[in-house]
């Protein structure tokens, strides 16, 4: 696999926890300036030397997501070859009792995933190039701006990726703890929550 290429923006933030709380700075944001869509994606996996046909391909990944979701629904978690650990998390308000917690404090549910081995993070950034949009785009406004809102951005801190805990909620699933919109690390796979 060669070297992909990975943009980021420049970003204002204001963290409301940690040694930089209450501190305007400035963060380096993910940019994705591009998306493909489902069937392009299968026409690339077919063209790229498949013995398979763009139906087969196609068939084959819709029972996959298929299989995958109800895995997960069903409390399970799924290890996705070395992409990554896929789970069910949970968002629950917090309550004052072990007794109060019920199926009532339940906020939100999300997908969380937890990339492993040659897809851990370490081993993504080994494989990308890193630029300024700006300068990898001809001709482009300055990009730049503010963003003060909590999960807003991509900005990753550190190997699990930014902690939120300005709403106080938290949730966990696969091993690891994803707090509000970010996450930290809960082992030695890296976390995602989606």
């Amino acid at each position: 696999m060669g070297q992909g290429t990975s943009k980021y923006r420049k970003i204002m933030r204001t963290p409301q926890t940690g040694e930089n709380a209450g501190k305007k700075l400035w963060y380096a944001t993910a940019v994705s300036d591009r998306e493909m869509n489902f069937e392009d994606f299968v026409t690339h996996i077919s063209e790229h030397n498949s013995p398979y046909s763009r139906g087969t391909i196609h068939g084959v990944l819709m029972d996959t997501l298929d299989c995958l979701k109800h895995l997960i629904l069903d409390g399970k978690s799924v290890r996705f070859s070395d992409l990554g650990l896929f789970s069910i998390g949970m968002t629950s308000r917090g309550e004052v009792s072990k007794e109060k917690v019920t199926a009532a404090s339940v906020l939100g549910v999300h997908l969380i995933v937890r990339n492993t081995k040659t897809w851990s993070n370490a081993e993504l950034k080994k494989l990308t190039k890193i630029v300024a949009y700006d300068d990898y785009t001809t001709g482009a406004d300055d990009g730049g701006g503010t963003e003060n809102t909590p999960g807003g951005g991509d900005t990753s801190q550190g190997a699990g990726g930014e902690t939120n805990k300005d709403n106080g909620e938290t949730s966990q699933g696969g091993g690891g703890t994803s707090q509000g919109t970010g996450g930290t690390d809960g082992g030695g796979d890296d976390n995602v929550s989606l």
